[in-house]
């Protein structure tokens, strides 16, 4: 039997009322999120964190300018 198959039996024994199906889905989600972003980094579609504070400084002194 895969890993696969073996979790998928183990969850079928779990009520649907068990308050172990959120912390799983959290869980699950958060490493869907970070396999997405690994990918991410992976193919070039991140930006530096300086260069993202810039984006964003550059961005809301705009904003402001428009108000002013």
């Amino acid at each position: 039997m895969s890993t696969k198959q073996l979790t998928l039996s183990w969850l079928a024994e779990l009520p649907d009322e068990a308050p172990a199906w959120r912390e799983l889905h959290d869980d699950a989600r958060l490493l869907r999120d970070i396999a997405a972003a690994e990918n991410d980094v992976r193919h070039g579609r991140e930006r530096p964190l300086a260069e993202a504070k810039q984006l964003l400084e550059q961005k809301w002194t705009q904003r402001r300018s428009k108000f002013v």
